[in-house]
């Protein structure tokens, strides 16, 4: 762990006090749940009449291709890559170009640990030369994408023209914090600001606008 947080703080400027006690804990816990999960993937047998068996099976879908930002990388990359391998997929992970070291660690890790090759693979480049050809080439089955509103438009486009990828995005937003009279005043106004300052603003859903009930607006601001 202090390894991975030292390397984080390396990767993303980052304090060491935020990634050895925000990002290097959320990863770690990210895939222990997803550990669990691996044997609780099961279909469902659903009621027919006495001539007819109906169930469902659920089958891996394939390769996925995930692409990563730089603000929480490896805290992201283990979001999408737990659930990945979880349910028997493999992966070709697409990290920031600015923050690719502590992906780059991670894999090392899965073939220290035994992970087959080809399970748990690295790409490192830029989003046009790397990112896009993920999203279009047709043996990809599937991409999952964090980054900005107009990227994720392209990767939409892009999943869309060889093979009909199944897509998931993370995208920017401009999340509000809703504050009301009878909420505890001192920890709103704590919250409001960890909200839109946590990692510099840079979360992809920092609070970046406040709604005030009009009681306590004047007061508030």
């Amino acid at each position: 762990a202090e390894e991975l947080a030292t390397l984080e703080a390396l990767n993303s400027g980052k304090a060491y006090a935020e990634t050895s006690t925000i990002d290097i804990p959320s990863a770690a816990n990210t895939l222990r749940y997803y550990a669990g999960m691996t044997d609780k993937i099961c279909g469902k047998t659903i009621p027919a009449d006495p001539d007819h068996l109906c169930l469902t099976v659920r089958e891996a879908g394939g390769v996925c291709g995930i692409i990563i930002p730089w603000n929480f990388p490896l805290q992201i990359l283990c979001w999408k890559l737990s659930p990945c391998l979880a349910c028997g997929n493999v992966a070709v992970v697409k990290p920031s170009e600015q923050t690719p070291l502590s992906a780059m660690r991670l894999a090392a890790l899965a073939a220290e640990a035994g992970f087959p090759p080809g399970v748990f693979n690295v790409v490192n480049g830029r989003g046009a030369s790397v990112g896009a050809p993920l999203a279009l080439h047709p043996k990809v089955d599937k991409i999952a994408f964090t980054g900005s509103t107009g990227v994720g438009h392209m990767i939409m486009r892009y999943a869309s023209e060889r093979n009909l990828k199944r897509v998931s995005l993370e995208l920017g937003g401009k999340s509000p914090n809703i504050v009301f009279a009878d909420a505890d005043f001192d920890q709103a106004v704590n919250a409001a600001f960890m909200g839109l300052f946590l990692n510099q603003g840079q979360c992809c859903c920092a609070g970046s606008r406040v709604y005030v009930e009009e009681a306590i607006y004047e007061r508030f601001v």
